[in-house]
């Protein structure tokens, strides 16, 4: 079995109700929404690639917080690895081509997940979300 190294951004903006996080749904199965996530370009981090994929799938640049965890999975031949990294942006975003995006409060984004495992990596992320934006 191969392994395939991914990365994905857990993005939180920070609103006058409090903060949202951005969820976006997947190319292969548009009824599952999920965080950006995808390939480690060669030279670059994971960090890098978090970042990147929430900027190419959503349109949002983000900063930052910190690691979020990692999930694993096996699809056919290959064992997927993905690192996610904790990130927040002031952007709305703009949804790439054949995706939908949206921003939720907590629990709405527990009920909006479709997997287990981004659930309980949600759950581990939150704690470390500030409760409002820097300088504010």
């Amino acid at each position: 079995m191969r392994t395939v190294k991914q990365a994905g951004a857990i993005v939180v903006r920070h609103t006058k109700t409090g903060p949202l996080v951005l969820l976006v749904t997947a190319k292969r199965n548009p009824s599952h929404w999920i965080f950006p996530k995808g390939h480690i370009e060669p030279g670059e981090t994971a960090r890098q690639a978090a970042l990147r994929e929430a900027r190419e799938e959503a349109g949002v640049a983000a900063k930052p917080i910190g690691k979020a965890g990692r999930t694993e999975f096996d699809l056919g031949a290959s064992a997927y690895v993905i690192e996610y990294w904790l990130a927040e942006t002031n952007d709305t975003g703009e949804p790439e081509s054949g995706r939908q995006l949206g921003w939720y409060g907590y629990k709405e984004a527990l009920g909006r997940l479709t997997f287990d495992n981004m659930r309980a990596l949600l759950k581990r992320a939150w704690r470390r979300v500030p409760s409002r934006a820097p300088g504010t």
